[in-house]
């Protein structure tokens, strides 16, 4: 693991850990907490833009600083062409969960229009350093695509799994593992993503991503491995060599 992985995963945890600590302390239920709760709360989603930004910065001479962290964004493979996978993969990935009975409950579409700039900011702009920083250390490191995608996947859950003990979150505490399992899928996709358009195929499929969450909402139970399933497919078929230039 090199010195910007440690860097990124020491800034995001700490921040983020931080943030959420406070959070389950106060033992507020997730549905009303308090304002100044809610915004520590929001504040601890930025654990990874947070890092992201930390390790750009302390190592300007190799990434560019910020200026460096916004040419990354912004560049796209094949222009806004190489966006479309993004769209295509969260078609198929909501799409066969809802043919394949996972899809619980839908909620209102509206709910897709308010969600979107939030989940940009505290989702979307985390691949910067999921995607950009940890995945290609770790490649770097322990080597190929499905091995460094995995274990990307487990720091993720690992991000994530405070925000479970925060009574009444949306995810059961109880679900962490298929949750984990889950989250593993869709790394797969999004490493895909990063590879064939770039870091913003990548935050236009998280931030759609999160919001959709709020608009078709999967079980939580073992239905969402047969997701898991689907993404893996997806990602080995991506990754074969009929797509491949």
């Amino acid at each position: 693991m090199d010195q910007n992985t440690k860097r990124f995963l020491g800034i995001a945890f700490g921040w983020s850990y931080l943030c959420f600590g406070i959070v389950i302390a106060s033992r507020q239920p997730f549905s009303s907490l308090s304002i100044p709760m809610f915004a520590l709360f929001l504040l601890g989603c930025l654990g990874p833009l947070t890092g992201a930004v930390g390790v750009y910065l302390l190592d300007r001479r190799n990434l560019g600083g910020l200026g460096g962290m916004w040419q990354d964004t912004i560049q796209t493979e094949n222009g806004w062409r190489g966006l479309l996978p993004a769209l295509l993969f969260l078609l198929l990935h909501y799409g066969l969960a809802i043919l394949l009975g996972v899809a619980g409950a839908f909620g209102p579409v509206k709910k897709l229009l308010v969600y979107l700039p939030m989940m940009l900011v505290l989702f979307g702009t985390g691949e910067i350093g999921w995607r950009r920083i940890v995945q290609p250390g770790i490649e770097a490191v322990r080597g190929g695509f499905w091995r460094s995608s995995i274990i990307t996947g487990l720091l993720w859950s690992l991000w994530f799994l405070p925000m479970l003990f925060i009574p009444g979150f949306v995810i059961r505490s109880d679900f962490y593992m298929q949750f984990t399992a889950y989250l593993i899928g869709v790394g797969l996709l999004l490493t895909t993503l990063f590879q064939k358009s770039g870091l913003s195929g990548c935050i236009l499929f998280s931030t759609l991503f999160f919001s959709l969450s709020a608009v078709v909402i999967l079980r939580q139970g073992n239905y969402l491995l047969a997701v898991v399933a689907v993404d893996l497919v997806i990602a080995m078929a991506y990754n074969s060599r009929v797509f491949r230039p």
